[in-house]
């Protein structure tokens, strides 16, 4: 495994001071009591088991992110906080294109991360090319109890879409017995980009004493762009928009029960593409797209959940609803240029249509091919325009108890997902002077449909032999139908896509996951732990013009996690250190391959592949007022088995036995300092700083691949100072101090050599809050 050195060598030094620094207060103060010099950790109460533990006592490599860390950070959606956990990847810097890695389980196709906000696991539409995955919700944090990320597979309690973990953002909830608000406010501005703003509130009212409950969340941001488009002459083009909202009721009727219904919404828009291209320049952030490529996303959740006390269990029943639309756009225009003077493209405009199975229309002549030719510049800009969304329907009903006093715990429920999405994929002209897209002069329409349904029964028990030691063994039976309908409705001569009769392809499956768990308790500051997991995900169909019928449905595919671990604490636990590894054996892999004329994507099964891995997270706080954090995480992630059978077409990029997995970065971590000190009363300066660096990866699988690019191995750094007050704090931060140009992910395809995704420029600003 190759280890990016500057990265690796910063945060070993990091983490060495922090050991060292922990260590030397540690035993210069040994046996002072926790209470006396309020050093110590807090404890940080977790639900991630479905009942209430806390992060030292929960035997799985868990990370949690409190509302007081996301504070200190200034983070606002998950690009602001991610790097602090170790082994959480996210792709893509657009409110569409968002995709969560956990422990280097990617892969095109249902998500690989679960990703819940309170009892709602929240899935992405599948689009053309039935990469649900590929979208995640981001739903601003402000107002939000902690985020907990839950590494390994998830399956017995969270289902198929945790193979690689589950994230899970838990947001405060009304409150019956006090009056309570909050309200920040802030200001940005961007190395050679635009100004940005947010204002967020808060207020949480009891409407009958200790009995039912309001709170109301609003917040506006606007983020100013950087990116320039030098062919159409426009700056500062990706502009972001987000505005949104929660209104939550909570209701206890009696000591014993709690009902909190809610509902959220958020939306928001990126008024042109945030990728660029280096070649022309690489800190100028610019792009030659022929089009401006707006999009939106906008989300509507509804959920109910009640919680019943029985004494001897809980009875948990949530129900949720949520509709969530996008508009999803790209310059489409190399695409189309790639293939103006396409033989095939050409005989098929001439004549029409393609030629009956088993036929070939006649090969243009040279004035036909002028013909085709003239047509396809025709069209050129264009862009792929993509309105799509979803509507879901998710209930789970679960119990959870104690029985022998306290020797065994147990869970058991029933969950139930009803998912409809579609996609119309369309090519759209753009306005050649302006780059604007015109939504009703199209040169291609397909729609596609996906219609999914499961239903899973789980449990999990664990049981205590002895004291210090707890056996814990789960299961999960999943049932799941899945059908993907489509249809041409106007012919692309360009790309090969034809006008035809609707079809649909159904796709189901069932079977079972398992979990077993072993921990022991060492001290009361040590805990050892060891398990194996199997995760899942459902497997679908393709609906793609002149895909072959034997490549029409797609099955799920599987792996089994084995996994060991420790959580300390040391030093009258004013130090904790976890640490993890873990091997992942991946089999039957989902996979994407392209269509012979290389302008579609699907999904086929092929190859094998091993992840092996190390992950390590240290807090310390070796003296009163200061905090050191520092996190790594090593992956090594390989095929090894072809991704080879009888229907894909081979090509440079497929991937064969020994290759490393794509946009997975072998070496990533992050380190940071806060100091708080007082200053007059209760006011307190504060200063904080944030290192994270990730190590490099590839865009494909294949070395020697034309269109292999590399992408990451990278740093950068945040600062952070104010002064806080017992209810509020201002504080000025600046982002990518050096101005780190971060390359995300790197790209290449016909006629569209290197674009890039990467952080944003270095950024200063200003925020004050106030809570009352």
């Amino acid at each position: 495994m190759k280890l990016q050195f500057r990265g690796l060598r910063a945060l070993a030094l990091g983490a060495s001071a922090l050991t060292s620094l922990a260590a030397g207060q540690a035993f210069a103060q040994e046996g002072t009591s926790q209470a006396s010099d309020g050093v110590a950790i807090e404890e940080i109460v977790v639900t991630a088991l479905k009942r209430s533990t806390t992060i030292q006592t929960t035997p799985i490599s868990i990370s949690a992110v409190t509302e007081k860390s996301l504070q200190a950070l200034g983070a606002s959606g998950i690009q602001d906080y991610f790097r602090t956990v170790p082994n959480l990847q996210v792709e893509g810097n657009s409110p569409t294109s968002r995709r969560l890695t956990l422990r280097g389980v990617r892969s095109a196709g249902e998500a690989t991360v679960g990703l819940y906000y309170d009892e709602t696991p929240l899935t992405g539409p599948a689009g053309t090319t039935a990469d649900a995955s590929s979208t995640s919700a981001d739903v601003n944090l402000f107002d939000a109890e902690r985020i907990e990320v839950l590494r390994g597979p998830q399956g017995t309690l969270y289902g198929s879409g945790s193979m690689g973990g589950t994230l899970r953002v838990i947001l405060n909830k009304p409150n019956a017995s006090q009056y309570a608000g909050a309200v920040e406010v802030g200001g940005t501005a961007q190395k050679d980009g635009g100004q940005g703003y947010s204002v967020k509130g808060m207020v949480n009212v009891p409407l009958i004493e200790d009995k039912l409950a309001a709170r109301l969340v609003l917040y506006k941001a606007e983020q100013g762009g950087y990116i320039d488009d030098v062919l159409l002459k426009k700056k500062d083009i990706n502009d972001q928009h987000s505005s949104g909202g929660r209104l939550m009721l909570g209701f206890t009727p009696t000591e014993n029960l709690t009902i909190t219904a809610s509902g959220l919404f958020q939306k928001t828009t990126l008024d042109g593409q945030n990728s660029w291209y280096p070649a022309l320049g690489k800190k100028d952030y610019s792009t030659n797209a022929r089009v401006i490529a707006p999009t939106e996303d906008n989300l509507r959740l509804y959920n109910v959940t009640a919680k019943w006390d029985l004494n001897f269990a809980t009875v948990t029943a949530t129900s949720s609803y949520y509709k969530w639309t996008l508009l999803r756009n790209s310059d489409y225009s190399p695409t189309l240029s790639a293939n103006r003077a396409n033989a095939t493209s050409c005989r098929n405009y001439i004549a029409g249509g393609p030629a009956p199975t088993g036929a070939t229309n006649p090969a243009c002549t040279t004035a036909q091919m002028a013909q085709y030719t003239a047509y396809a510049d025709s069209r050129i800009p264009g862009a792929l325009y993509q309105p799509m969304g979803l509507t879901s329907w998710n209930h789970e009903l679960r119990m959870n108890g104690s029985l022998f006093e306290d020797k065994v715990d147990w869970t058991a429920g029933v969950y139930l997902e009803d998912r409809d999405d579609y996609i119309e994929s369309q090519v759209a002209k753009g306005d050649a002077a302006t780059g604007v897209i015109n939504p009703n002069d199209l040169t291609a329409w397909r729609h596609v449909g996906t219609d999914t349904k499961q239903t899973a029964f789980f449990g999990e028990v664990a049981y205590k032999p002895i004291d210090k030691l707890t056996l814990t063994a789960g299961v999960r039976r999943f049932k799941y139908d899945k059908t993907v309908s489509g249809q041409v409705l106007i012919s692309n001569f360009i790309t090969q896509s034809y006008k035809g009769d609707p079809a649909s392809v159904d796709a189901s499956a069932d079977g079972w996951v398992s979990k077993v768990n072993v921990s022991y308790q060492v001290t009361s500051d040590i805990m050892v732990y060891g398990l194996a997991a199997k995760g899942f995900r459902p497997g679908g169909a393709n609906n793609v013009p002149g895909l072959a019928s034997a490549l029409l449905a797609y099955a799920p595919d599987s792996l089994w996690n084995y996994e060991t671990g420790i959580k300390s604490q040391w030093f009258d636990r004013r130090l904790t250190l976890n640490a993890a590894a873990y091997q992942i054996d991946w089999s039957n892999m989902q996979i994407s391959a392209t269509s012979a004329n290389g302008a579609f994507s699907y999904l086929t099964n092929a190859g094998k592949a091993k992840i092996k891995g190390f992950e390590v997270e240290a807090v310390a706080r070796p003296m009163r007022g200061l905090t050191l954090q520092a996190t790594a995480a090593w992956v090594d992630a390989k095929l090894t088995e072809d991704q080879a059978n009888s229907t894909i077409l081979i090509t440079g990029s497929t991937g064969l036995r020994g290759d490393e997995f794509p946009n997975v970065a072998d070496f990533s971590g992050s380190a940071s300092a806060e100091y708080s000190w007082p200053l007059n009363g209760d006011l307190n300066g504060l200063v904080r700083a944030d290192y994270a660096y990730v190590g490099e990866s590839a865009s494909q699988f294949r070395p020697t691949y034309v269109y292999y690019e590399k992408q990451g191995d990278y740093g950068y750094a945040n600062l952070r100072a104010g002064v806080e007050g017992a209810d509020w704090g201002a504080y000025l931060f600046v982002n990518n101090v050096t101005d780190e140009v971060g390359l995300m992910s790197v790209s290449s395809a016909l006629n569209n050599k290197q674009q890039v995704v990467s952080i944003n420029p270095r950024t200063a600003g200003f925020s004050v809050r106030k809570r009352f």
